[in-house]
């Protein structure tokens, strides 16, 4: 908001020099001065805006929580591996021994039923998959440092 106050000149009063006035005004929230003007619109929009600006910075607090949440479990799962506690990551290796046990229990009942197409395409598909988890280390290095530095 700019704006110019003139004041008279002390010896002559008729002389006027102009000064130019400049407010900056930075917050969640607008301007007192222009708070008022969109209460000349709406007499609840300046409450409409501070509980907003309250909500905005209740969101923002939660999120900082919960980022702050996520790296102290990182330091300590980190922690808990350098200690040999391993007990954590077992889930999912068991999850993933789960799922190929359902996965070969589908091929033989596909096999009991006749299916081979379904059979080829299984061990098709579990051979590819076993091959590219081996395999992607050796070709994928370089993105697993690059995600690690950022």
């Amino acid at each position: 908001m700019t704006d110019e106050i003139v004041i008279p000149d002390g010896d002559n009063p008729s002389e006027e020099h102009p000064v130019v006035v400049t407010e900056l005004f930075s917050g969640p929230v607008p301007h007192p001065w222009v708070l008022e003007r969109y209460k000349a619109v709406d007499s609840e929009f300046p409450m409409l805006l501070m509980r907003m600006a309250v909500e905005e910075q209740e969101h923002r607090h939660y999120i900082d929580r919960k980022k702050i949440d996520v790296v102290e479990r990182k330091i300590e799962n980190q922690a808990a591996v350098q200690q040999g506690d391993l007990k954590f990551g077992t889930r999912g290796q068991w999850l993933a021994f789960s799922l190929a046990v359902v996965f070969l229990a589908a091929l033989v009942f596909f096999g009991y039923l006749g299916m081979e197409t379904a059979i080829c395409w299984g061990f098709g598909t579990g051979g590819f998959i076993v091959v590219f988890r081996f395999l992607s280390p050796r070709f994928f290095a370089h993105d697993q440092k690059d995600k690690e530095k950022s």
